[in-house]
């Protein structure tokens, strides 16, 4: 009986456990791979480069703190129960199965605007074969008009003519957007893919030009605004490529009969709007030995009398550069600071004439002709200079009661938001810093000033800022990484996820007053609003609605 009992007790020889000596040798090995990891990983945080990076991966952190926990935790489990070897094989030999398995379902098809990957089954369709499906099938059965009348490209007040609009600030006048979009819901005029990129729409009498790239061609592409139908196309031979996704990033602009454009690579055409016929073609950066910044060239081109200015950020020099209008020839160039994602904007400040960049190295005022005038530094996530958010004109200064004029400017990578303050003082300009915010980080939008008040997203919380101190009224709102246009009084927000919000300008509360689904997919570029009609894009397909207004 008790040898029964003794061999109840004994071990099948091939269940042994691992010998004592080998299982302290190996939770030493791990416990001290673990202890030189943390050791080197807190050093590594100590650095300016860890700081941005982890700023940057924003989404990405809880992915990496869910990850280190549970490598944590398994160690932990291993070394607390002592588990038989098969048993740890097995485990994991069915997580690794597992994962297997997963990846070669999914795939990564982008990144969010905070760095989180955006899986999606492996069999989808990508951008690029719908929009090449769409063309094939399109183009079959398409009826091409013999001649498309004139009065097509007629300019009209409502006209949304280039980047943020007529007065290239983001701000539109003269219309009131109806709230009851739950009775009356915008009205769906068209939808179909699009090429890729990240552009914007330009509009102009009854046509609406952006672009996009289509295979190894960077087109222009024009479109009937009210049915979607493609008018004409002009190609360049160049693609931009990204992780963030390939293809041009700038809206374009249309001055009369003329359309300007900027490319992913830096390639300027000027077109005719009428057909698409090419007028002239220039690449600053050709000559230069610059390469465009590591998200492609985003400087969306801008009009000054018979200049078209950009900022490539070619050095030395070349911070901005002007083309002449009607022959694409430099006129002039200036400033040696390297390039970022923001557009030049004009405005004169004190009364004289002036064009803002927002570069690499901060906010640079050049006077026309290319002197620098003045300089604030700004320089965000280190050598990724990624300064993105447009600067803002608070105050143009020059007055009775108020001789200096105000700028603000807004980054996130936990930069913040400034007001900066700007004079001349005899022959040079002086800059103060009159208040800085954490509490609004642009990352891709732009702020709005309005009625004494800033709004913004904040890494994708809509904001309000008190305009005189930068104190934060409130924030709520999850809108993403998406863009703002202020419409009569009301914010209509493009949200990152293809939504469109109509939010109430209330700097004591936040009220979304309406709300409606436009796009399926992620969402950066610029939405544009010419009169009542609404054409917003991303990077898979376009749409245009009719929204419902109401009288004053």
């Amino acid at each position: 009986m008790a040898q029964d009992l003794t061999d109840q007790f004994v071990e099948p020889e091939n269940t042994r456990r691992l010998p004592s000596f080998l299982l302290i040798l190996i939770v030493a090995i791990v416990l001290g791979t673990l202890l030189s990891f943390v050791v080197g990983f807190i050093q590594w945080t100590q650095t300016d480069q860890a700081r941005w990076l982890y700023i940057g991966l924003d989404g990405m952190q809880w992915y990496l703190l869910y990850a280190g926990i549970g490598l944590i935790g398994g160690a932990g489990l291993v070394v607390i129960f002592k588990p038989r070897l098969r048993t740890v094989a097995a485990i994991g030999g069915t997580i690794a199965t597992l994962l297997l398995g997963l990846s070669l379902c999914v795939r990564v098809e982008s990144f969010r605007g905070d760095r989180t990957p955006r899986f999606v089954w492996r069999w989808t369709p990508t951008a690029e074969q719908e929009v090449k499906d769409y063309l094939v099938s399109h183009r079959a059965r398409k009826v091409t008009l013999p001649t498309i009348p004139s009065e097509y490209f007629a300019a009209t007040e409502h006209d949304f003519p280039g980047f943020q609009g007529p007065d290239r600030n983001a701000q539109l006048a003269g219309r009131k957007l109806s709230a009851t979009w739950d009775t009356q819901p915008p009205r769906l005029l068209w939808k179909h893919p699009i090429g890729l990129g990240w552009s914007g729409f330009a509009i102009q009498g009854r046509v609406a030009v952006t672009l996009e790239q289509r295979d190894e061609n960077e087109c222009v592409v024009c479109y009937d605004l009210l049915s979607g139908e493609e008018l004409w196309e002009h190609s360049e031979p160049v693609r931009f490529r990204s992780e963030h996704g390939d293809g041009p990033r700038t809206t374009p602009a249309i001055h009369g009969n003329r359309v300007f454009a900027c490319g992913g690579t830096g390639v300027v055409t000027c077109l005719e709007l009428s057909n698409g016929s090419l007028v002239w073609s220039s690449n600053p950066l050709a000559d230069a030995k610059t390469a465009p910044p590591h998200f492609g060239w985003t400087c969306s081109p801008m009009l000054s009398g018979n200049e078209l200015i950009v900022t490539p950020g070619i050095q030395p020099g070349g911070t901005m550069v002007a083309l002449d209008v009607e022959t694409g020839i430099e006129r002039w160039r200036g400033g040696d600071d390297p390039t970022s994602y923001a557009s030049p904007i004009a405005s004169e400040l004190c009364g004289r004439l002036q064009f803002l960049s927002f570069n690499g190295e901060g906010l640079r005022a050049i006077a026309p002709g290319g002197k620098p005038l003045w300089f604030q530094p700004w320089i965000t996530q280190g050598e990724s200079r990624v300064n993105v958010a447009q600067p803002v004109v608070v105050d143009r200064g020059g007055s009775a009661s108020n001789e200096r004029a105000k700028v603000l400017i807004s980054s996130a990578y936990d930069m913040g938001t400034t007001l900066l303050e700007v004079y001349p003082e005899g022959e040079d300009w002086k800059v103060n810093t009159l208040w800085t915010s954490k509490h609004l980080k642009s990352k891709f939008s732009n702020c709005i000033v309005y009625r004494d008040y800033v709004w913004g997203l904040d890494n994708g919380l809509l904001t309000c800022l008190r305009l005189s101190d930068g104190v934060r009224t409130w924030k709520k709102g999850r809108y993403g990484h998406g863009q703002l246009l202020m419409v009569d009084g009301r914010l209509l927000i493009q949200c990152e996820s293809g939504e469109i919000a109509l939010v109430e300008t209330n700097p004591e509360s936040y009220t979304e007053l309406a709300r409606f689904r436009a796009l399926e997919d992620k969402t950066w570029n610029h939405p544009s609003l010419a009169g009542n009609i609404l054409v917003v894009r991303n990077d898979r397909e376009a749409a245009a609605f009719e929204l419902q207004t109401v009288n004053h």
